[in-house]
């Protein structure tokens, strides 16, 4: 038998399909990794490749720094992107996710490159308003801030060692998070996403997403926190499954 191929960094959890028709990016929330995309292959409609995005400073990327910068990572991650976009593509940003997911398809079409069938924007508003940068919180005030987003294991607080490992990468990602992005329009759909009772997204914030696309636009409301993601999976994947058959119609074939 031939050998294995290695396994690309930046797509751990990718399982190339013989009959791909359409490759879901997804890029996680602050901290997160590709662990949080764990099974949603299974849940995807048929010939659907799922391409969940691993940034450095995580899992086996542990020792590569985490980048705190956005253009500095839109421009590490486009090589690695590339040589997946000879089908159509989709991307789905949650979070800190949702900045790059945006920004990437803003660059695209300042360049006229092919663009994806639709963004999913899910748990943050919209990245064009003004924001107020949280790098400079000392480490006790970030640490509240990350108990406030109730998306950190406990036993990371519980180990001082293990939260001085992963400050590093979280102040990163914040730092990406709070990216003000420019109000440029895409002309592609967006859908954007949002907990009944995350603290972090007001309903106005997330409705303004609108002014961000030419295209289509809709929003829903999932029940939940921040972290619907986990809470509200299963009405999550749906949705995802609704959208993704309407902006690609190969996948109802």
């Amino acid at each position: 038998m031939p050998p294995a191929s290695p396994v690309n960094p930046w797509f751990p959890l990718r399982k190339p399909r013989p009959d791909t028709k359409l490759r879901l990016f997804c890029f996680p929330f602050a901290g997160g990794s590709t662990a949080a995309f764990t099974g949603w292959d299974a849940a995807l409609p048929a010939g659907v490749e799922l391409c969940a995005v691993q940034l450095p400073g995580r899992e086996r990327r542990f020792l590569e720094p985490a980048v705190r910068q956005l253009p500095a990572l839109l421009d590490a991650l486009e090589p690695a992107l590339a040589p997946l976009l000879d089908k159509p593509f989709a991307f789905f940003g949650y979070s800190m996710g949702t900045r790059i997911a945006l920004a990437l398809t803003q660059r695209w079409q300042t360049r006229g490159a092919p663009l994806p069938r639709g963004l999913v924007l899910a748990a943050a508003g919209a990245p064009h308003l003004p924001r107020t940068s949280r790098e400079d919180l000392d480490d006790a005030r970030f640490i509240e801030l990350l108990r406030s987003y109730e998306g950190t294991p406990a036993e990371v607080f519980a180990h001082r060692e293990l939260l001085e490992m992963v400050l590093p990468t979280l102040r990163a990602d914040f730092a990406i998070a709070d990216s003000v992005l420019a109000a440029e329009p895409v002309s592609i759909p967006l859908s954007a996403w949002s907990g009944t009772e995350d603290p972090h997204v007001t309903p106005e914030t997330l409705d303004r997403w609108r002014e961000l696309t030419t295209g289509e636009f809709r929003t829903r409301i999932f029940p939940g926190r921040h972290f619907f993601i986990r809470t509200a999976r299963d009405s999550l994947l749906t949705a995802l499954r609704e959208e993704l058959t309407g902006w690609c119609p190969e996948l109802r074939s």
